[in-house]
């Protein structure tokens, strides 16, 4: 039997900070994730215990999404640099949405009066704002 590997024994919150690869990057990460937390709690029934571990997978992939495009502004980028960018971007913006759609489910219960797509279109909106910025 193995020994189980750090992320299998850490709370969710120490996870968090262990998922961001630079410290320099936090500020960053953790705007995105205010911004997504804003919507969660206008929707109403925020829960940072359940709806976290989706806010901060949602802000990181948003952040490192924005990241991977400074690969095609070097001097050095190809046409495989290209096709690796848009291949990494496809696979954040699939855990983005998986991240949604969980969040989405997670609150369906506590949420009735909203419904799903109307608070995945907001959620989706407000990423969008987020990455722009």
């Amino acid at each position: 039997m193995r020994p189980p590997h750090k992320s299998e024994t850490q709370r969710p919150e120490e996870m968090l900070v262990y998922a961001v690869a630079r410290v320099e990057d936090i500020p960053e990460i953790e705007r995105i994730a205010n911004g997504v937390i804003k919507v969660l709690k206008k929707f109403g029934g925020y829960e940072p215990e359940v709806d976290d571990i989706w806010v901060y997978r949602i802000a990181d992939c948003t952040f490192y999404m924005k990241k991977i495009e400074y690969f095609l502004d070097a001097p050095t980028a190809t046409e495989d640099t290209y096709s690796h960018v848009i291949d990494m971007q496809t696979k954040q913006q699939a855990m983005i949405e998986h991240a949604m759609q969980q969040l989405a489910l997670s609150r369906k219960d506590r949420a009735e009066k909203q419904g799903e797509a109307q608070f995945v279109r907001k959620l989706r909106e407000e990423i969008e704002k987020l990455s722009k910025a």
